[in-house]
């Protein structure tokens, strides 16, 4: 399979690029980042892109080959400078990407957002922590959703962790932060599994903690066979 990737140089990003570059179904991966990554493989193909609020006619059609993306460029609002910056990086860079594919394919497409735990697509959470990066991320999300109501062959899986802890974490902070927290390792892992079983999540716009640990262990089916 052909997956189209971003956030390559991230925490999260890395860590799935490594993952990409070790599953056997993955065939070709394109990168589309403004620096290439650490990792090199014949896999991944770099298209370097300046500009993430556009794109020419034949970048989209050569996108909407592939059979997936794999979205996990972005962060929270605190880490990345303005809200205009956030809104830009968090919702036009994902919505101009997403929209210019769903209008061109021809075949089941995947898209794999990478949301956060408590984002809010109604926009009205009160709670004064984080409360940009939970509206924009819903926001982003409920418009993800529409796309893929409109076109049968665009399916958007957004993946909601909370925190997301190194490789090389303490085991006992991973037990003791379970309930809210999970391994970058299985995030990149289900991520991975929900963008290469195309209708495993269609019915499920959102997947939390708890989903994504069974994903990433292989312990959720494709219902629609069952």
């Amino acid at each position: 399979m052909k997956v189209l990737f971003t956030g390559a140089t991230g925490f999260v990003g890395s860590e799935t690029l490594r993952r990409l570059v070790a599953h056997s179904d993955v065939e070709q991966i394109t990168c589309l980042t403004r620096r290439p990554p650490p990792l090199a493989s014949p896999k991944i193909t770099l298209r370097l892109h300046d500009d993430f609020t556009r794109y020419d006619h034949a970048e989209l059609d050569a996108f909407a080959q592939h059979d997936a993306c794999i979205w996990a460029l972005g962060g929270k609002a605190s880490d990345l400078g303005t809200p205009d910056i956030f809104t830009q990086i968090t919702y036009t860079f994902t919505l101009t990407l997403a929209q210019g594919i769903a209008t061109r394919v021809q075949k089941p497409f995947t898209f794999c957002y990478l949301s956060g735990m408590g984002a809010d697509p109604s926009e009205t959470a009160r709670l004064p922590w984080e409360r940009l990066t939970r509206h924009l991320k819903g926001r982003t999300e409920k418009d993800l959703r529409r796309l893929q109501a409109d076109r049968p062959q665009f399916s958007v899986h957004s993946f909601r962790p909370g925190g997301i802890l190194p490789a090389n974490a303490h085991p006992l902070s991973r037990l003791l932060l379970a309930p809210i927290a999970i391994g970058v390792t299985e995030l990149a892992d289900a991520m991975i599994a929900g963008a290469l079983q195309p209708r495993l999540f269609r019915q499920w716009p959102t997947i939390g903690n708890g989903d994504i640990k069974r994903l990433a262990r292989g312990q959720l089916k494709d219902a629609s066979a069952t």
